[in-house]
């Protein structure tokens, strides 16, 4: 009787082990299948002093160009203000069809600089700009 409740249990908890490895796989693929379906939204705030807004509006009108041929590019619009300290607050917001093509994305901007000699980070240490950037997700709707 001991023997057969032993099994018993044995069996339950490899039959629940194969069930939750089942699971999350299931739930990995899932989640893959999410990222590659999923629009990623890209948004990035500046804060530009007054005296840097000339040649940082310039770069990005370049960087917007570049974009726009990029396999998997949706859309993208930019809004402005200035804060009570004269700076220019710029806000761009870029849309891609997926996580992997935003991926591929920033690896071709990343090699677009580099082939024109452009440094990012110098610029901006260069005219004091700040940049805040974040990848969003379309939230569902309520």
């Amino acid at each position: 009787m001991k023997t057969n409740i032993l099994i018993g249990i044995v069996f339950l908890t490899l039959f629940n082990y194969r069930t939750n490895a089942q699971s999350t796989t299931i739930n990995s693929e899932i989640e893959l299948k999410k990222s590659e379906t999923m629009q990623q939204i890209f948004i990035d705030k500046f804060i530009v002093p007054e005296k840097s807004k000339q040649e940082f509006l310039e770069r990005v009108r370049i960087n917007r160009n570049f974009i726009k041929h990029l396999n998997g590019f949706v859309n993208d619009n930019a809004y402005e203000r200035i804060d009570e300290n004269g700076n220019l607050i710029y806000l761009t917001i870029a849309i891609w069809k997926n996580e992997t093509v935003l991926k591929s994305a920033k690896e071709a901007v990343q090699a677009y600089y580099k082939n024109e000699g452009f440094n990012i980070s110098e610029m901006f240490a260069r005219l004091n700009i700040t940049m805040e950037r974040n990848i969003y997700k379309e939230a569902v709707k309520p």
